[in-house]
């Protein structure tokens, strides 16, 4: 009997530790260069949210799903990445958390970064995640990334619309670049599509000093459990 109970508290504890929500999203990019290796790629991502706050996750970005231009670059990416979130009001709300940026098994980013936010009343939210990107490589340089994104959810309809900024500021000699990113989401019930189109790479040039702008066209979906 004492071994019944014992069992049944540890099956109570486990259930307790790992309560809260799970989510996973993914989507397909079509891409009109080959910036990001592929002109039509895919990410896949997955996370757990415990009752703490506390957020696990795992992305694979960069998924090739045609002709991959150079053969050299070891596609895609892996990201596993923890952050706590602290709600300071029941609006206001900060974060800090870690990803590590895995590539063909090895390391190349060490990213820590915080995060900030605020939901109005009326629907409108606005943050910002700032993360740091230290190379492994030693004979890179350092970048700092800033999303500065504005939402709002409308009251009346399950749509949601997004413009999120983002910003790298790169050490050296590199050019610092800035994406524009516009999101629609259907934040129905159940799965979650979403269209978003991307401009990236403003401000980034080839050797010949000819723009590497990237546009695309992104479908996806979420799901939380």
């Amino acid at each position: 009997m004492k071994k019944v109970l014992a069992l049944t508290a540890l099956a109570v504890a486990s259930t307790s530790a790992f309560a809260g929500s799970s989510y996973v999203t993914g989507n397909v990019q079509f891409h009109d260069t080959y910036l990001q290796g592929s002109k039509a790629t895919s990410t896949l991502e997955a996370g757990h949210t415990f009752d703490s706050n506390t957020t696990l996750l795992v992305e694979f970005d960069a998924i090739p799903l045609g002709d991959v231009k150079d053969t050299d670059r070891p596609l895609p990416f892996t990201t596993l990445g923890a952050e706590q979130v602290f709600n300071v009001t029941d609006n206001f709300w900060l974060a800090a958390g870690y990803h590590h940026l895995v590539q063909a098994g090895d390391t190349v980013q060490y990213r820590p970064l915080i995060k900030i936010g605020y939901n109005f009343d009326n629907g409108i939210s606005l943050s910002n995640r700032t993360r740091h990107h230290i190379q492994a490589d030693k004979n890179k340089d350092d970048e700092t990334r800033l999303d500065n994104k504005i939402a709002y959810q409308f009251a009346d309809q399950p749509v949601a619309v997004s413009y999120n900024n983002i910003y790298v500021i790169k050490q050296g000699d590199n050019d610092n670049t800035m994406d524009h990113e516009l999101r629609a989401t259907w934040t129905r019930e159940g799965v979650q599509p979403y269209f978003e189109f991307r401009s990236q790479a403003h401000g980034l040039k080839d050797s010949n000093g000819s723009s590497l702008v990237n546009n695309a066209f992104v479908f996806g979906a979420s799901y939380g459990f």
